[in-house]
């Protein structure tokens, strides 16, 4: 079986872009496990992934699409986070929304997106928004 770690974040239109970036891909859904993961950045005591709406979409697409679905969160660093739950479930792919950043603003507020492809060792799937 594979597995697509799907990292999401509170954008429903992204979320949307994401799943169809999946989707479009020639995989055995019924062989296909997609762990859908989001991270909070703060102490979000008591929030729960499954209540965001980019989720719960993203969760509706990809079964109805006949992909077998998870959902698992944490709070803290987004790029150690993603890069230690990749090797935890032994994702084979890790799935990610970027955004489209000038390089100034890239240098300003980071970029987990850059960080997790510079830095993992897995196939990275990028699906870019502006």
């Amino acid at each position: 079986m594979k597995t697509i770690l799907f990292c999401i974040d509170t954008d429903v239109e992204r979320a949307n872009e994401q799943v169809k970036s999946i989707t479009e891909l020639p995989l055995e859904m019924d062989q296909t496990r997609v762990v859908l993961y989001h991270v909070f950045r703060g102490d979000d005591e008591g929030a729960n992934a499954e209540d965001l709406k980019s989720v719960s979409t993203a969760i509706a697409l990809l079964e109805e699409e006949g992909f077998t679905v998870d959902v698992a969160q944490s709070t803290g660093d987004a790029v150690r986070n993603i890069l230690d739950y990749a090797t935890e479930i032994g994702a084979n792919v890790i799935s990610l929304a970027g955004r489209k950043r000038s390089p100034t603003g890239k240098v300003l507020f980071g970029s987990v997106t850059q960080d997790v492809i510079l830095k993992s060792d897995r196939t990275v799937l990028l699906n870019t928004t502006k």
